[in-house]
């Protein structure tokens, strides 16, 4: 049966979680537990053991900072090893629990994969920024209302080199990548963005569009639009898509939001903390508020695809232009 996560309500969410969650979490609890004391006896040895390397090294070399670093490494280092069997659960459980939730919207998950079309088109239009190494994971795609839609998120880095020749890496992007197509294809391009940080240096690309002035000041306020056709950008972004907007970025803890209208799709690119993560696995599992989180990520972008695909039958909107064709 397919849930409509986007109208979710109180009773409705319950009947989820207990179908759908519950199970996986339940049986997920022994792992964790197990997983917690494996992190505590890996941890009674290895910081002991720590300690001792960082002692040893200040008796034979008599100074105490050499024995603090090397000790306050070798304790992290610990931590992470101990760390594995709670990650490992967390990870597995994760990709149960977003493939369930995939299903329950007639969508597929993969915990790692990108479509590389969708990546490449939000570079070309800079909605990315490019980078020299990129990470893509959790994967959803689906229809909605008939119309195909792409999520993943996205880690884009780039390579610095300092003035000695050291290699470092730089976070440009991570976050939430979105496509959802429309019912019918555009005449041409429109660009909504909440500020100019992504578009520094875009000269060139700037001057193919003109800049779309909107009656209200508090729109003007909060977004900038640029398109090649000052009648369709003016259609597409009406009041309640802006405002599924706001509420897509609020939701996501996001921040510099953009998109663009091209080709019959609708591209999003909104900067966000890692998401649809399991939480703090030193607690139990037993526990609806870990899912509800999850939930309303998910949410959150199929609201945005119901103002996007409901244009048409918004409030003061009529006949467009997209009805000339």
């Amino acid at each position: 049966m397919i849930i409509d996560l986007a109208r979710l309500d109180a009773q409705a969410f319950d009947t989820l979680y207990t179908s759908r969650i519950a199970p996986l979490f339940e049986a997920a609890e022994s792992e964790r537990k197990g997983a917690v004391a494996q992190f505590k006896k890996r941890m009674t040895i290895g910081v002991p053991v720590a300690l001792a390397i960082g002692a040893a090294i200040w008796i034979f070399t008599a100074e105490w900072l050499p024995g603090a670093v090397v000790s306050a490494f070798a304790a992290l280092a610990a931590a992470g090893i101990a760390q594995m069997p709670l990650n490992r659960v967390a990870q597995n459980l994760k990709a149960k629990t977003l493939r369930a939730l995939a299903e329950s919207i007639g969508a597929t998950y993969q915990p790692e994969g990108r479509p590389p079309a969708l990546i490449e088109r939000q570079r070309e239009l800079d909605l990315l920024p490019k980078s020299d190494r990129a990470h893509f994971e959790d994967w959803f795609h689906g229809e909605r209302h008939g119309c195909a839609f792409d999520l993943c998120e996205g880690h884009l880095e780039q390579e610095r080199r300092d003035k000695d020749g050291d290699r470092s890496w730089v976070t440009v992007f991570r976050g939430q990548i979105i496509r959802i197509s429309f019912p019918k294809p555009f005449q041409a391009v429109t660009v909504v963005r909440r500020d100019s940080g992504v578009f520094n240096g875009m000269v060139g690309w700037a001057s193919r569009m003109q800049r779309v002035g909107f009656a209200d000041p508090d729109f003007e306020r909060k977004f900038e639009v640029y398109g090649t056709d000052q009648v369709e950008a003016r259609y597409l972004v009406h009041p309640v898509f802006a405002e599924r907007l706001l509420q897509l970025e609020d939701a996501y803890d996001g921040k510099r939001l953009r998109c663009a209208f091209q080709n019959g799709d609708l591209l999003i690119a909104v900067e966000t903390p890692n998401k649809y993560e399991m939480g703090d696995m030193f607690k139990t599992l037993i526990d609806p508020s870990r899912a509800r989180v999850i939930v309303e990520d998910i949410a959150a972008v199929l609201r945005v695809m119901d103002a996007v695909l409901t244009a048409e039958r918004a409030p003061l909107m009529g006949k467009g232009p997209l009805d000339r064709a």
